[in-house]
């Protein structure tokens, strides 16, 4: 099969080798059953486990009823101390634009929201990786947004940035063990994804995809949007100066989340491009509109001919659906709860143009890897 990415073709007689195929590893459910029809993203099979590879932290043996308590522990003790740490200038900064909270229950509710966070990234079975690339995904368009048209000092947004990140990262470093996409390997598939080369050249077209989406917003129906929605906006200095070199330079973060989050995972996932051993995965039949479940019928219509997806399309069109729902409604969420003077029309418009540009991205990395 060609490939748009150099390299990223298997070799057959690599795939099915017997002792390849006996050093995959099941990943961790974390306790929780899963579907093949869930959304969240699976690369676990019906197949036999093998011997993890790469460092697996100590405390990962601990049972799950036991380990998710300590990350919620771990990830909202870390919050409250960095944050504290940084208070007399990052917080001073980030408070001049936030609502007061008057009343116990909107306080309740942020932390409702962030306990509600870890519960998902724990049933979805995630690694520190996944989590910190989804964290970056999730949260810059918040403070992209209080940097560009509220002026806030741009160290002091990507100071706020990093400790969202670590708050969740850290914790699952510490409980949860790696994917077997981010673990090294010696599989063809282990090796493009953990390519260099090929890493950074699709973090650089993620944040192209995200760039050309925002300018072309900037320059369109978001200025008016915003000001007609957002009662503090302070200036539009920097939308007027932006160009698409200048975002493309400011989103590298993003390139390397979408690129970790979803190229990563898709090209690297277990048992693709589609192990046909029976006692890995049953071979999907052909499509028969009478049995077919709906994830098969909606990809057959979507022209991904009569097995559904590939094990390619599969990963990737998961954990595309969990991008763009989780960077949609935690922009919304975050921009109407905390800024003040914002609607919620405003919030929404606002989310939706990183929700575009997650599926514009989705798009360009199943071209890029031939699906």
């Amino acid at each position: 099969m060609a490939s748009h990415v150099p390299f990223l073709a298997v070799r057959p007689d690599d795939q099915f080798d017997i002792e390849t195929i006996k050093t995959r590893e099941l990943v961790s459910t974390n306790g929780f059953p899963r579907s093949s029809s869930s959304v969240m993203d699976t690369d676990i099979a019906d197949a036999p486990e093998g011997p993890q590879l790469g460092r697996v932290p100590p405390a990962t043996k601990l049972p799950g009823w036991i380990r998710f308590p300590l990350i919620v522990l771990l990830s909202f003790s870390l919050s409250t101390l960095f944050y504290s740490l940084v208070a007399d200038w990052a917080g001073v900064e980030l408070a001049a634009v936030s609502r007061t909270y008057d009343e116990q229950w909107q306080v309740g509710a942020v932390l409702t929201w962030k306990f509600a966070e870890l519960c998902t990234a724990w049933y979805a079975g995630y690694d520190w990786k996944d989590l910190a690339s989804l964290a970056t995904l999730s949260n810059l368009p918040y403070y992209f947004l209080l940097y560009t048209f509220y002026e806030l000092h741009l160290f002091a947004c990507a100071t706020a940035l990093v400790i969202d990140i670590a708050t969740i990262g850290i914790p699952f470093a510490l409980l949860v063990p790696l994917i077997r996409a981010h673990e090294p390997g010696k599989s063809p598939n282990q090796q493009v994804a953990q390519d260099g080369s090929i890493f950074f050249l699709m973090s650089l077209f993620g944040s192209a995809i995200y760039a050309v989406t925002v300018y072309g917003s900037l320059y369109t129906w978001l200025p008016v949007h915003l000001v007609a929605h957002f009662d503090g906006i302070r200036s539009m200095q920097h939308a007027h100066d932006a160009t698409v070199p200048l975002l493309v330079g400011m989103l590298i973060p993003i390139g390397w989340a979408t690129s970790q989050f979803l190229f990563t995972p898709m090209i690297g996932a277990r048992a693709n491009p589609g192990i046909t051993d029976p006692a890995l995965k049953p071979e999907k039949v052909k499509f028969d509109p009478e049995t077919a479940t709906f994830g098969e019928t909606v990809a057959f219509n979507l022209g991904y001919g009569p097995d559904g997806f590939s094990k390619r399309g599969e990963v990737l069109a998961k954990r595309t659906a969990v991008l763009i729902s989780c960077s949609v409604m935690n922009t919304f969420v975050r921009v109407f709860m905390t800024i003040e003077g914002t609607e919620p029309v405003g919030a929404a418009g606002w989310a939706s143009v990183w929700g575009l540009a997650a599926a514009l991205t989705s798009v360009a990395y199943a071209w890029a890897g031939n699906e």
